[in-house]
């Protein structure tokens, strides 16, 4: 991890985290800020409904009640039926967790500064809020995805209901001017009234959704890509490369072409979009099938056809293995057409491996065309079947020049130390 300077670090550090889990996407860059922060002299803790870790500072709420579980269940099974699962809507007023004394208690510090990330299924902006007030925190909302911005969806796809406090949502099979959607956004209105509040996005598209919305338009919105570590994501040389590429069983005459695979039925992150852009690059004469193979990072689901030669590396468990990928990999391929990141390109790019996506997430904060790797116009399947194609024809000298440009394009913007210098700075700011 980079090394920071802390000697002047404010007396004010005490930083709490809430988060759903320690795990997972967006409990991994949860707890990746966590740990950073903590290496770096700040007294930070993490409030979780459920750990894989048994790090004494990350506490896991035993206490989530038994009427909240039920609650939370029936409410699931509810939103399952009656609204849209392509923009995952949830009822965000919903707590397994009482914010009580006993919580207080367990925490064994006061926070000065509140950092509220992935929460749904757990703790609702009412309860969070409360513990705000109790401590007189700052709270910091640190967008994963579209869920605090909105009146339940997590994505909101082409509909701007959250910038005019939503109603009529697309998401709900029973929608109106006073539906679900307008309702849980009141709720969260009312909940924030006389909280010191500022958002944090991941990437320039969550910074323009969080200055568009009705909830935090007049708030300060800050842009802090999420970090990578840049000691255990790094390039590898040729000859450390080939080896790895020998103990994962891939070829070493191919070009290796990764991917990330959720399934079909998780229309978000455009797997069958990616599909078709392979059909019609295996279909292009100028293309030599017999020099690609494809490296599927999951389960291939079924009936799942590739046109070219595969290997498929599995459900990637740790960052030494998520690194390994990348490492081995010509390029990574993100078909994403709605997402708030996905870290993974933070990632590969970390690592020296190019990109190509389309123009989502956190693309084009680190993918500069024909440098770090190529984007696409978002769900145009035959464009990014030439980016491919592009990238295919690439001399090898180009392809060490873009790795080259990956890794420092990652180090200006990726690097753990940016975070603890943001967050020093805030403390600052507060203490003043």
């Amino acid at each position: 991890m980079a090394e920071v300077a802390c000697d002047d670090l404010p007396m004010r550090n005490n930083i709490l985290h809430i988060s759903t889990y320690d795990y997972g996407g967006a409990g991994i860059a949860a707890y990746r800020l966590h740990r950073n922060l903590k290496a770096h002299g700040f007294n930070s803790k993490m409030l979780v409904l459920d750990s894989k870790t048994t790090e004494p500072e990350v506490i896991a709420v035993s206490g989530a009640h038994a009427l909240g579980q039920a609650i939370r269940v029936v409410s699931k099974v509810m939103l399952k039926l009656f609204s849209d699962q392509d923009y995952y809507f949830q009822d965000q007023r919903l707590s397994v967790c009482q914010a009580n004394e006993e919580l207080y208690q367990r925490l064994e510090m006061k926070p000065d500064v509140i950092v509220m990330h992935w929460v749904s299924g757990f703790m609702s902006i009412e309860q969070i809020a409360a513990i705000a007030r109790h401590y007189k925190a700052k709270l910091l909302i640190y967008m994963m995805d579209m869920a605090n911005l909105t009146g339940g969806c997590h994505y909101a796809w082409d509909c701007t209901g959250y910038t005019k406090q939503c109603g009529q949502c697309p998401a709900l099979k029973l929608s109106g001017s006073n539906d679900l959607s307008a309702r849980i956004m009141r709720h969260k209105v009312k909940a924030l009234e006389g909280i010191d509040v500022e958002v944090v996005a991941a990437a320039s598209w969550g910074e323009r959704q969080a200055k568009a919305s009705s909830l935090f338009q007049h708030k300060i919105v800050n842009k802090l890509l999420l970090p990578v570590n840049p000691e255990i994501f790094k390039p590898l040389e040729q000859a450390e490369q080939i080896k790895l590429k020998q103990q994962l069983g891939l070829p070493e005459d191919k070009k290796l072409l990764m991917f990330g695979s959720q399934g079909f039925s998780i229309k978000r992150k455009g797997l069958s979009l990616l599909m078709q852009a392979f059909e019609r690059l295996s279909a292009d004469p100028e293309v030599d099938n017999e020099q690609v193979c494809l490296v599927l990072a999951g389960q291939p689901p079924e009936g799942l056809s590739l046109p070219f030669a595969s290997k498929t590396l599995g459900f990637l468990k740790g960052d030494e293995a998520l690194a390994q990928a990348y490492q081995v990999a010509d390029v990574f391929i993100c078909a994403s057409i709605e997402d708030s990141g996905p870290m993974m390109i933070n990632e590969s790019v970390m690592c020296g491996t190019p990109v190509i996506a389309f123009e989502m997430g956190v693309a084009p904060d680190l993918v500069t065309e024909g440098e770090t790797g190529f984007l696409s116009k978002l769900a145009d399947v035959e464009e990014l079947a030439l980016k491919l194609k592009r990238f295919l024809q690439l001399r090898q000298s180009e392809l060490e020049q873009m790795s080259a440009l990956c890794r420092n394009e990652a180090l200006a913007l990726c690097d753990p130390k940016l975070q603890v210098q943001w967050f020093s700075q805030l403390m600052q700011k507060e203490s003043r």
